[in-house]
């Protein structure tokens, strides 16, 4: 249905179409995730792709757009029941109303009451055309007095001043009338009164909507046109990867054939093996890339309704439509994002290589051809996705990193703001907030949180470990969930500061290699053990290893905030490599003791040296400079703060410094 049709959907169009027949919506029915459809369309769509979970599991379906599960109304909904369950999206037929329509022509009211009277006006309110009759009675009924009615020859107040009461999706019969600002949630008043009562922060939409709302100021028409350009691109990009890989793969059958003939008596069956797992090979990566196209086209799909919306309300709607719709489609898109984001199919196939043809050799020591070696790659669709949940958030941490990028990092200056003696030493540290870092502590094994908003920073949380702690990192884009290593295992957790502190563990992530220092990059993990760097995906598999003895007590890594680089210690060397672990830097260090590094907003890169200075190498292993630390004796390892704002340094001396880069 909608799936073989989805390519089809036009990015210029601004009419409210359905994404399942294409056409003009008609009768709109919308589902929870927001998705408007016709509701014969929906009624057929249920009826063939219902079904349920359990005996007593009420049927399910998943929206056509966005796959979100959506329950029946109950257990024995007929998909009519269900249909006409849904709730009418009556912003669609406001905004749509036209008088030249042959359903527009007669009074709803009269039509009710199998009489044919033509129509003349568009009860706005009632969101229905009605005759002469039909307007008087509105003029002497109390409830419909209020109701807003227009001509329909009027074709300026047709359009103009749209004002809908959103029906609340979780309470049938009541309307949202207030919005809570400590959830960012809309409420009706039973919400209200059941979840929100508490709230500090709860006043009505209207008296909202009246202010500038500044999470919604990237909610705009133009702001969707320039991401649904860049998902086109992708798009673009996956049809040309595929026809690449399809030309590769023939180029590569074609050699190998050649190869295979000259000795085909010996190879037919090794040969044969080969094609039928190279098959298999090529078809799981078109078959991935197939899949994560029809993902882009999905959500390219949620762009453009919600971007057809937006630009129709804020060109006929009210300041309170205008704030709640914004609200709606923002959150619309940001939960098929998140949805797209957990698949765990965005690591592409986009080139095969095949180094070694001598056939023959490969035969007689094994006794079967090497196989096409599958050259992945981070795909543009995660970071793309990112960019834009960022932007339309108005994430701070990115916005803070545009902010220091603009600085000349081969001049800064560092400011100290707190200095702290610590009971024992502390390897490695992160930044959990703004003024809260957190320390692995070694002994006795622990999770160590200090708040640094004072000159001598204090310990306000301590999380006791059953095994020893070893490197930090940040698992995304927020600062309040973290990697931690064990060596023998990765654990993930949720840090919550408010009034209290608490630690909890959401996973566990067993190795198949020791891993003591880790960092992430934009899409890859980089770890160290004493001996062995590695490169790993986001679950810690492994994709890249290397000798990587270790200086000082403990091993250091540290990745790129832009780039694919990463950056280690290795014999008195600083050695930058990319994430297919090709070395693009080697630079000798001439004096000092180097230990713990972090690149900095401009890929400089900082370096410990075991004294009270820091290192700075320019990127790409020009100038450098030492850079004095007040308060530090033998500067040990350094973590940036995402920001760019603060730098944490730690002191062999069993000390912390935090500095304000200026």
């Amino acid at each position: 249905m909608a799936e073989s049709k989805l390519e089809n959907i036009s990015g210029s169009d601004d009419k409210f179409r359905c994404p399942i027949c294409l056409e003009e919506v008609r009768n709109p029915k919308y589902l929870p995730c927001y998705h408007t459809f016709c509701k014969s369309c929906i009624q057929t769509y249920i009826s063939s792709t219902a079904a349920c979970s359990g005996d007593n599991s009420p049927k399910t379906i998943q929206c056509p757009v966005c796959r979100k599960s959506i329950q029946a109304p109950s257990n024995d909904a007929s998909s009519e029941e269900w249909a006409c369950s849904l709730p009418e999206d009556k912003l669609i037929l406001s905004m749509s109303v036209d008088s030249d329509r042959s359903e527009n022509k007669y009074c709803m009211f009269c039509k009710r009451n199998d009489k044919t009277v033509l129509a003349k006006h568009w009860c706005k309110t009632c969101t229905e055309t009605i005759c002469d009759d039909c307007k008087f009675i509105h003029s002497y009924v109390r409830v419909l007095q209020e109701h807003k009615i227009v001509s329909l020859a009027d074709k300026v107040d047709l359009k103009n001043g749209v004002e809908i009461d959103e029906p609340c999706l979780v309470h049938r019969g009541k309307y949202l009338e207030v919005f809570c600002q400590d959830h960012d949630q809309l409420c009706c008043s039973i919400c209200f009164a059941t979840k929100h009562r508490t709230c500090k922060k709860v006043e009505s939409i209207e008296d909202v909507a009246t202010e500038i709302d500044v999470s919604c100021h990237n909610t705009t028409p133009e702001f969707f046109k320039d991401f649904l350009k860049k998902l086109d691109d992708i798009q673009n990009e996956y049809r040309d990867t595929l026809a690449h890989l399809s030309t590769k793969k023939q180029d590569i059958f074609t050699s190998t054939e050649t190869k295979v003939e000259e000795i085909k008596s010996l190879l037919d069956k090794a040969h044969n093996q080969w094609m039928k797992q190279f098959e298999q090979n090529h078809s799981d990566a078109v078959g991935n890339i197939e899949i994560a196209s029809d993902e882009v086209k999905r959500l390219a799909i949620t762009v453009q309704e919600a971007n057809t919306m937006l630009q129709r309300v804020l060109e006929n709607g009210t300041t309170k439509q205008i704030f709640v719709t914004r609200h709606k489609v923002r959150h619309q898109i940001m939960d098929h994002v998140k949805r797209l984001r957990d698949l765990k199919i965005w690591n592409i196939v986009h080139d095969y290589s095949q180094t070694d043809t001598d056939f023959l050799r490969q035969i007689l020591e094994n006794q079967n051809f090497q196989n096409v070696e599958m050259l992945e790659k981070s795909d543009l669709t995660s970071i793309t996705l990112k960019e834009f949940i960022s932007k339309l958030l108005g994430n701070k941490i990115l916005w803070s990193q545009e902010i220091m990028a603009r600085k000349d990092w081969m001049s800064v200056e560092f400011e100290k703001l707190s200095e702290t003696r610590l009971p024992k030493m502390a390897y490695y540290g992160l930044f959990i907030d703004d003024t809260n870092i957190l320390l692995s502590v070694e002994n006795p094994p622990s999770l160590q949180i200090y708040d640094i908003t004072d000159p001598i920073a204090r310990c306000v949380y301590t999380y006791p470990c059953s095994d020893t702690p070893f490197g930090l990192c940040h698992s995304g884009e927020s600062m309040d969930k973290v990697f931690v290593s064990f060596k023998t295992h990765v654990d993930h957790y949720e840090i919550e500061i408010s009034d209290s502190v608490n630690i909890k563990k959401m996973e566990t992530i067993k190795l198949k290699t020791h891993m003591k220092a880790i960092s992430r990059g934009s899409t890859l993990i980089f770890s160290c053990s004493d001996s062995v760097k590695m490169i790993c995906t986001s679950n810690f598999s492994i994709k890249h290893t290397s000798s990587s003895l270790r200086t000082g007590d403990r091993p250091f890594i540290s990745a790129s905030f832009h780039s694919v680089h990463h950056a280690i210690i290795r014999n008195n060397k600083i050695v930058v490599a990319d994430q297919d672990n090709k070395e693009v830097l080697e630079k000798i260090l001439h004096t000092g003791d180097p230990r713990g590094l972090a690149f900095d907003l401009q890929d400089n890169i900082f370096i410990c040296t075991m004294k009270n200075k820091l290192r700075q190498i320019r990127r790409g292993g020009g100038e450098s400079r030492d850079i004095d630390l007040p308060g530090i004796q033998s500067a040990y390892n350094v973590v940036l703060h995402p920001t760019g704002e603060k730098v944490l340094i730690l002191d062999y001396c069993e000390k912390f410094c935090v500095y304000k880069v200026l």
